[in-house]
């Protein structure tokens, strides 16, 4: 089954891309740029996302400054900061409030998570009708179920297709993010209850070419395609805490 975060994502499409940027297929023009401009608009996007925002010393949630002098939030560290990009060129960064001090990942075939996250993604955009280049900021998931307490293997980590949808040529990469996986290595356990209210200890950052990109990804009553305006050319914003992890007993 697919989870709600996929649900949302779908409905938030037409947010994602306006309707004055479609050509007469109802696709984004923006997606059809080729891929070096697309690489390099999201590195822009990313570099002012992270000057923009910090992790809020209450809960860890990704918070954007205010342009206000003299407010509290001119002490806090920006994310740009904060941040570090490793070798695949995955956008990472703890929060200097709350960091684990557990257990790491090993892969998802073999570590099961509990997991908090908050997801923001956004199509870099060239466009004046916004400041700045990451544009406007959709949420593609919130924390879990509305409690705000760690849930189990989200599908964007770990995808076991239906025996229909096996049928169908569905297939784990078709909806997992791999480079999330690698992301959540640079992580470890808080060591919190699973159902606690989250406190964010980080965020993992993927360009759209480290996320879905334009490969095909599975959306259940569309079906197979690469041309899903939720998913092509998004880049994503994870704010997590990862509480909790074990070995997975099944595959």
């Amino acid at each position: 089954m697919i989870k709600k975060f996929f649900v949302t994502l779908i409905a938030c499409s037409a947010v994602l891309v306006g309707c004055n940027n479609d050509d007469d297929n109802g696709v984004s023009k923006e997606t059809k740029i080729p891929v070096e401009e697309r690489n390099a608009l999201d590195d822009e996007a990313i570099q002012q996302y992270m000057e923009d925002f910090y992790f809020n010393p209450k809960n860890g949630r990704l918070t954007k400054f205010d342009t206000i002098k003299g407010n509290d939030d001119d002490a806090y560290p920006t994310l740009k900061s904060l941040a570090k990009q490793d070798n695949l060129g995955i956008w990472y960064a703890e929060n200097p409030n709350h960091k684990g001090t557990g257990e790491t990942i090993v892969s998802n075939d073999s570590t099961s998570i509990y997991i908090s996250y908050d997801i923001g993604t956004f199509l870099a955009t060239n466009s004046t009708d916004y400041k700045r280049k990451y544009g406007s900021i959709s949420t593609g998931g919130t924390p879990n179920s509305g409690d705000g307490s760690a849930i189990q293997d989200p599908t964007f980590y770990y995808f076991t297709p239906t025996a229909t949808e096996i049928k169908n040529g569905v297939k784990r990469e078709h909806l997992e993010l791999k480079n999330f996986v690698e992301g959540l290595k640079h992580f470890k356990t808080t060591n919190r209850s699973t159902n606690d209210l989250y406190n964010f200890q980080g965020v993992i950052i993927l360009p759209s070419r480290l996320a879905y990109g334009r490969n095909k990804v599975y959306s259940s009553g569309v079906g197979i395609s690469d041309q899903l305006s939720a998913y092509r050319d998004i880049s994503y914003i994870f704010n997590i805490e990862l509480p909790k992890i074990e070995k997975r007993t099944t595959k």
